[in-house]
């Protein structure tokens, strides 16, 4: 087995190149790419374009051609009735016996080709169009608010990351002071200046940070599998995450405009609006049925036939299709897409409800999270300014061991909590984000976040 070390010894040195950071905009921007709500959303657009195309092809002409080879089991011919002719002068009456004539060739090959156009249908292919285009604009924002989401829900499990990252670091640190801790109380120890709990104690705190640092590992390798599944990649796709990250950056709106900004912004609104216009358009639709077609029809046909003056035919025909009574068939799909689209407007006044209050909800716990990560600083240098007198009067013998331990611990904690906090800012900031319709990836790359 190779060992870490080495492998950041060979990384050193050369021998191996150094994994590129994974930065916050080049997660988002994977995810925008290459997760499965993004290959739906492109596959949902296809779809919603194909529909479109097909209505397109409503204003061409519909060509057909039929031809191939008839063979009958006996000859085709009309059998005349007998008939007497007279009487004749002469000769009296004269009977003329059934007679057979044939019509058509036993074997015979033949074609016949049509075009037909519809000339006029009172602007339903018009509607048609409009309510495809309509659709398709729909499906194409609803892909958009699904990648949005998608990208917050990679920027959650990437801070996630970080955040177990940062408590790494955390734990690190505490090692280090507790192994120096342990080396004053071995020290005044052997002075006998304190008793062997402190160092019994030491040594059982080292060991619980040590659990502690095989417990972030193993949640590390699982947040880095979970951020790799959500950006479409392998669950063991390598990636290399920095320990901590700037405060985020500023959001140029107060809640006033981002209540309203949400409603007129919010892409899942955006794509329940074109929706609703295109069931509005269906509606129409469906209402110029009951007009009729005028249509136009082109044909050409050829038949094998010896018994035929005029083997090949050239037709022209302009008529109407009116369609007068479908037993109430029609009205049945008039009323089902009049209800489809009160559910969609329905669904509508919902959505943008929710937008404002997700938005405002968001925002809150942004500012909010902002707030609690300046008390959290607060908190950490406090912390350390604890833990120094402390340890000074350990060394000096006016402290207990228990006390640095326990102001080792709240310095910890509150490095913890200062991580917890920032790493919740931006969670919080991404959400909004996505509510708001932003562009992510853009957002923080502009932002210039240095690690």
């Amino acid at each position: 087995m190779i060992r870490p070390a080495f492998l950041a010894a060979l990384v050193a040195s050369g021998a191996l190149p150094a994994q590129e950071t994974l930065t916050l905009p080049m997660a988002l921007h994977r995810a925008a790419g290459s997760s499965v709500q993004a290959d739906l959303a492109a596959l949902a657009r296809q779809e919603a374009r194909s529909d479109r195309d097909e209505v397109r092809a409503w204003f061409l002409p519909d060509l057909q051609l039929q031809g191939g080879h008839l063979s009958l089991d006996r000859d085709a011919a009309l059998r005349t009735e007998p008939f007497t002719l007279g009487p004749i002068p002469g000769l009296g009456s004269l009977t003329v016996p059934s007679l057979e004539q044939p019509v058509a060739q036993k074997s015979s090959w033949r074609y016949h080709l049509t075009a037909s156009y519809l000339l006029y249908d009172f602007g339903r292919r018009s509607s048609a169009l409009e309510a495809t285009t309509a659709k398709e604009t729909a499906v194409d924002l609803r892909g958009r608010d699904a990648v949005g989401r998608a990208q917050a829900e990679v920027a959650a499990r990437y801070m996630a990351v970080v955040n177990l990252r940062a408590r790494k670091v955390v734990v690190d640190q505490r090692r280090q002071a507790l192994q120096d801790h342990l080396k004053d109380a071995r020290a005044l120890f052997d002075q006998g200046v304190v008793a062997r709990n402190d160092l019994l104690r030491t040594e059982v705190a080292l060991r619980a940070v040590d659990d502690a640092g095989r417990a972030l590992d193993n949640a590390l390798v699982t947040a880095r599998e979970n951020l790799a599944v959500a950006m479409g990649q392998a669950p063991g796709t390598a990636q290399t995450v920095p320990d901590s990250l700037p405060p985020p950056p500023a959001l140029p709106w107060d809640e006033a405009q981002v209540r309203g900004k949400a409603p007129a912004s919010n892409p899942g609104v955006k794509a329940l609006e074109a929706k609703l216009k295109a069931a509005g358009g269906q509606v129409d639709v469906l209402r110029k049925d009951y007009a009729p077609n005028v249509v136009a029809q082109l044909g050409h046909s050829y038949e094998e036939n010896r018994f035929l003056a005029h083997p090949q035919q050239t037709t022209l025909y302009l008529g109407l299709s009116w369609k007068l009574f479908d037993g109430g068939a029609r009205s049945a799909r008039v009323s089902r897409s009049r209800a489809e689209e009160d559910s969609v407007r329905r669904e509508l006044t919902e959505a943008r409800r929710q937008a404002e209050s997700a938005a405002a909800s968001a925002y809150r716990n942004f500012r909010e999270a902002l707030a609690e990560t300046e008390t959290a600083k607060a908190n950490v240098e406090a912390a350390q300014e604890n833990l120094r007198i402390v340890t000074d009067q350990y060394q000096q013998a006016y402290a207990k061991g228990a006390d640095v331990l326990d102001a080792e611990t709240v310095l910890a904690e509150s490095r913890f909590s200062l991580s917890d906090r920032l790493c919740r800012a931006y969670a919080a900031q991404a959400a909004l984000l996505a509510i708001l319709g932003e562009d992510l990836e853009t957002f923080y790359a502009t932002s210039k976040l240095e690690h």
